[in-house]
């Protein structure tokens, strides 16, 4: 809770099985279903009612699919009195993983990567980025396969949970080194106004962060304005990168169009993103914060909750 600040915080979630709405950084949960069916009709209707019992005036999106829904629906949204800071659809198109290879073209460092759509193609594809690679869905999800098996038994199971048994998954080449992620926003110049830079020094089988530390990087720094101004970007973002540990070079494997779950660090850090998100879109004068405490560490821990 914030009452230094004046913000009242809204959670909205489709389940209430997600731990997070039990989370004390908010004043007030709602349940809302159609939000994850991208029900827009309902949603809507559950938006405006949700409006009229709060005065909720800003929407931040926390997943990836949340972006994309409402950037499709976002006239209907902000009819409503709603303000985002959302990048546009050729941004997210852009900045999406089968078309983040492009990035190459102007100097940025991908993993090669290969869309496999049938399964008598995967031993095809390992042969050709070699082991372990990485089976990611298109939009979510990710495993290290170590082998043959393991990769096609990767492949199912992001069909299965993501695409309803078809489709396609993302097959990319496993870069050993450290992994350095930025997180930010950038106002409507494309231009980053503030943003921390996080190493990560434990993650789960999928890659996701269970503790890290703020560093400083001018070389991030650099990238992330390159890549931000490239994608005509606006709005919060999360760079990955990989610090190759034979040449030294980062790699950019993922862009996630929205904060990350680890976003809190950058208030304890000293430049709090979400804070900056939330003054863009109420128009108040925005001081450039590009500092922020180094070696601040974080580290996730789980508890159960009993309701």
């Amino acid at each position: 809770k914030y009452p230094e600040e004046g913000y009242t915080i809204i959670g909205l979630d489709d389940t209430p099985l997600t731990s997070a709405i039990f989370a004390p950084y908010v004043d007030l949960v709602y349940l809302v279903k159609s939000m994850g069916e991208e029900d827009i009709e309902r949603f809507v209707d559950d938006l405006n009612r949700i409006i009229i019992e709060t005065g909720m005036e800003i929407l931040i999106p926390c997943y990836d699919r949340e972006v994309y829904f409402f950037n499709k629906y976002r006239s209907r949204i902000e009819n409503l009195g709603i303000k985002l800071l959302i990048p546009s659809g050729e941004s997210l198109k852009k900045a999406a993983k089968p078309f983040l290879s492009n990035l190459n073209e102007i100097g940025i460092n991908v993993p090669k990567t290969i869309k496999v759509s049938d399964e008598a193609n995967i031993e095809k594809t390992c042969g050709e980025l070699g082991f372990p690679l990485v089976c990611k869905g298109i939009i979510k999800d990710a495993y290290i396969a170590n082998n043959v098996a393991e990769a096609k038994s990767f492949f199912q199971k992001i069909r299965e949970i993501w695409h309803g048994g078809k489709g396609s998954v993302l097959f990319q080449q496993f870069i050993f080194g450290e992994t350095i992620t930025i997180s930010g926003v950038a106002n409507d110049e494309s231009k980053v106004v503030g943003r921390v830079i996080m190493k990560k020094l434990g993650i789960d089988s999928k890659g996701t962060t269970w503790s890290g530390t703020t560093i400083h990087s001018e070389e991030i720094d650099r990238l992330c304005d390159k890549v931000i101004k490239h994608l005509n970007w606006i709005g919060p973002f999360e760079l990955e990168f990989i610090k190759d540990i034979k040449s030294g070079e980062h790699f950019l494997f993922e862009i996630n169009p929205r904060i990350p779950s680890w976003i809190y660090l950058s208030k304890i850090a000293g430049c709090n993103v979400p804070k900056l998100i939330v003054d863009l879109l109420s128009q108040k004068e925005i001081r450039k914060n590009l500092d922020f405490r180094d070696e601040i560490i974080f580290s996730r821990y789980s508890e159960e909750v009993f309701y």
